[in-house]
């Protein structure tokens, strides 16, 4: 009889045990849960943040443009697409630009690209995680080169490291698809 009140006494013990380990699970996964969704949160109030910076960035530098300051524009980084994707990142050919520095992206597009494709997305993402850093859509091709895609970003989103750039297409039927892929290494700042 003593052996039973023993074990009784065991097992209710293991009992609450358990129970307050379901207790303190379900507490970790709601707070897992609940830093996903601020995490998701803030990356959305930084890329709205940065898309702000960004445009007002645009803005000041056409509006210097317009003012007869500099008059060439902005610098252009002109990217022609990848054969095959190599085994490394390039080497660094471009140095880091001032964070609120406006750049000119300019990738140009494959010679058998059909002319039906009219609406382009590039994705800037790191080469060896493939996190989207920037992203633009809704691009055309340029007026005046027609065999290229353009768009303006500021030197904020590249920070040293290598980017593979994807480029994809939209054609009339609303399908997507990957058009090009470019790549580029950023190093330090004043290289």
């Amino acid at each position: 009889m003593g052996l039973g009140v023993v074990l009784v006494a065991l097992a209710a013990a293991q009992a609450i045990v358990l129970r307050r380990t379901r207790v303190q699970l379900d507490a970790a996964r709601t707070a897992e849960v609940n830093a996903r969704l601020d995490r998701r949160q803030l990356d959305l109030e930084l890329a709205r943040e940065r898309s702000t910076r960004e445009a007002l960035a645009i803005e000041v530098s056409r509006l210097r443009d317009a003012a007869g300051s500099s008059g060439a524009g902005p610098p252009t980084l002109t990217l022609t697409p990848l054969g095959k994707r190599g085994a490394a990142p390039p080497s660094a050919s471009v140095a880091r630009p001032e964070p609120d520095q406006v750049i000119e992206l300019r990738l140009t597009l494959p010679r058998d690209l059909p002319q039906s494709l009219k609406a382009f997305t590039i994705a800037l993402r790191t080469w060896s995680g493939g996190e989207t850093v920037w992203m633009r859509s809704g691009l055309a091709r340029d007026r005046d080169r027609p065999g290229e895609v353009a768009a303006l970003m500021t030197g904020e989103v590249l920070a040293p490291g290598a980017y593979e750039l994807l480029l994809s297409a939209t054609d009339q039927g609303g399908q997507a698809r990957e058009v090009a892929t470019y790549e580029v290494t950023i190093g330090p700042s004043g290289r």
